[in-house]
Formats: structure tokens, C-alpha cells, sequence
């Protein structure tokens, strides 16, 4: 079996199209990492149009948050025990019954379903036992993250703003995640967003590959990284969600919220420890880019010469 993904990886198949993995083999990488967002990097149109016609942008539309998070292939499996042990715990076998469908199917954390107490989350008087149990797992469960979140207004004042929000985010979290591994192997599983957008980060990542970034070769890149893939929640094999996505989900959104309030809530406590290189992250695993001040503000266009001011 280890033959066949290392012939796989070798081959470099995973370059042609965005692809999919359901399995992979200890035997030829060492981590994993997955990765999750918050926002939509279309924002980056509203706050261009913002700046030019005037408007208000509100900090829950500032900023774009790519988050990543790394897993030995050890940690990992532990990782998907504790997550299935708790979904038993709250849901018969780990199932709930989807309205919109009348049928039974496997409960996904989400992230802004689980806030909003939406679909399979909607647990009554065991909710809160649910949410501190949940918490108590992510703080068991061994990951290591790295995450970045673009400023959006900063990033149309004061950059060309030529190259994509994601494909900016992704080369931080790409080199972080080689730094990480030092000189190890791993791969990337990203949550798929659609045949267009996956095709085009994919573009941007063999580029990556082939030619490195701004501070690593294209030597290192193609030594670490044994391959990419865009995943949809659920795996196809089982049908079950990817654990691994699902915690990028829960663990992206407390940090993108920090970022764009700068209050540590319980949920970002949680996760605090785990970010890379803590306590000293800023940088290193936590990352605001362009890193300018007053970023927490909302901020009003009122013409394109005004707001180049600000």
C-alpha cells in the first residue's frame, strides 16, 4: 500500500486537477495538515468598491482568516477517536436525522452551525455540556496551528492588491508549515470551494512548487510538501466527515474573531497554547498582514483621495 502513495505522490498527479485523498500512509508522510477560512475572499470586491464609491467597512468584514492545522500521523489518529467518542456520547451512534432530507447521516461540526445552535446542534439543556465537553477535547486533542488573516482595507490601501487574498494567505501558511516540519514530510488538505476556485489555487501551488516562495527554494518546497488536495467535508469512501477539517473549522473562527476584536474568549483560550511557537506567536504562527494599527476599527470611505489618507 505504501508503494502505491509514494508512486502516487511521485508521479505528481496530484498537480493535473484539484484531487481528492481519502487515505494515506505513515509510511510516506509525516504530517498532515488541514486547512479551513473564514470570509470569503470575494470581500476583497466589497472593500475595492467601498473604497472608491464610498462606505462603511465593519470589522466582521475586514479581514480574511486562513487557518492551519498540523497533525503527526500518530496525533491524528487519536485526534479522530476522541471526535468520534463525543459525537456517540451526544448523537445515537454518532447519526442525527437531517430535516431537509427526512434521512439519517452523520453529524459534521460546524462551526457557525454549533454557535448558532442550528440543525444537529440544536441540544437543548445538554448544549452546554456539549460545548464544554467539546472544548475539553480540543484542548486534549495535539495539533499545532498556524493561521493568518489579511487586513482587507489595509491590503487595498496601501498594496498594489495584485495578487489573490487566498493565494497570499496560503503562501504564509505553506512556509510556516516547512518551517514546522523541519526536515520531515507532510501534505495539505485543503476544504474544496469549487472546481474554478481549487483550480486556480492549485495553479498558484505548483508554481509554488516549481519555482518556491519569497523566502524558501523550490528544492525545500517540493522535499516537504508530498502533495495537495481539496477535500469536501465528507469523506467519499465512508461518508463520514474528515475530522481533520472539521477542527480546522472550529479552530479558524475563535482566531479570526480575536483578530478582528482583539478579546481572547473562552474559545480562543482554548486554543491559545497550540499556536505556533506560543507564547511568543505574532509572526510566527499568528500572523496580520499588512500589520498596520487601528485595525480593529471599522473604517468609512467617503472618496478614494480621503480614504488614502487614513
Amino acid at each position: 500500500m505504501a508503494l502505491e502513495y509514494i508512486n502516487n505522490f511521485e508521479n505528481n498527479n496530484w498537480k493535473q486537477k484539484p484531487t481528492t485523498i481519502d487515505t494515506w500512509s505513515n509510511e510516506v508522510c509525516d504530517y498532515v495538515m488541514f486547512v479551513d477560512e473564514n470570509n470569503i475572499t470575494q470581500a476583497i470586491d466589497n472593500v475595492r468598491k467601498k473604497s472608491i464609491m464610498g462606505g462603511t467597512i465593519s470589522k466582521d468584514e475586514r479581514f480574511f482568516t486562513l487557518t492551519g492545522c498540523i497533525f503527526t500521523q500518530e496525533n491524528y489518529k487519536i485526534a479522530k477517536l476522541k471526535f468520534k467518542n463525543l459525537k456517540d456520547k451526544y448523537w445515537n451512534k454518532g447519526m442525527w436525522i437531517n430535516p431537509k432530507t427526512n434521512e439519517e447521516q452523520h453529524v459534521c461540526f460546524h462551526s457557525i452551525e454549533i454557535r448558532n445552535r442550528k440543525y444537529a446542534f440544536k441540544l437543548d439543556d445538554r448544549y452546554n455540556k456539549f460545548i464544554e465537553e467539546l472544548d475539553k477535547t480540543i484542548k486534549d486533542t495535539e495539533y499545532t496551528i498556524i493561521s493568518i488573516s489579511i487586513d482587507l482595507v489595509e491590503y487595498v490601501l496601501h498594496t498594489s492588491y495584485d495578487l489573490d487574498v487566498y493565494d497570499i494567505a496560503f503562501d504564509f501558511i505553506l512556509e510556516r508549515f516547512i518551517y514546522e516540519l523541519k526536515d520531515k514530510c507532510g501534505i495539505i488538505m485543503l476544504e474544496a470551494r469549487g472546481k474554478k476556485e481549487d483550480t486556480k489555487l492549485l495553479k498558484h501551488i505548483v508554481d509554488k512548487c516549481e519555482n518556491g516562495t519569497n523566502f524558501i527554494s523550490s528544492k525545500k518546497v517540493k522535499n516537504s510538501i508530498l502533495g495537495v488536495y481539496f477535500n469536501p467535508k465528507f469523506n467519499k469512501l465512508t461518508n463520514y466527515p474528515v475530522i481533520g477539517l472539521e477542527i480546522a473549522d472550529i479552530s479558524s473562527y475563535p482566531i479570526h474573531k480575536y483578530v478582528k476584536y482583539r478579546t481572547k474568549d473562552l474559545a480562543f483560550q482554548t486554543l491559545e497554547k497550540k499556536i505556533r511557537n506560543y507564547p511568543n506567536y505574532y509572526g510566527r504562527g499568528l500572523k496580520i498582514y499588512p500589520n498596520t494599527c487601528n485595525q480593529n476599527e471599522s473604517i468609512t470611505f467617503k472618496s478614494i483621495e480621503e480614504s488614502v489618507k487614513l
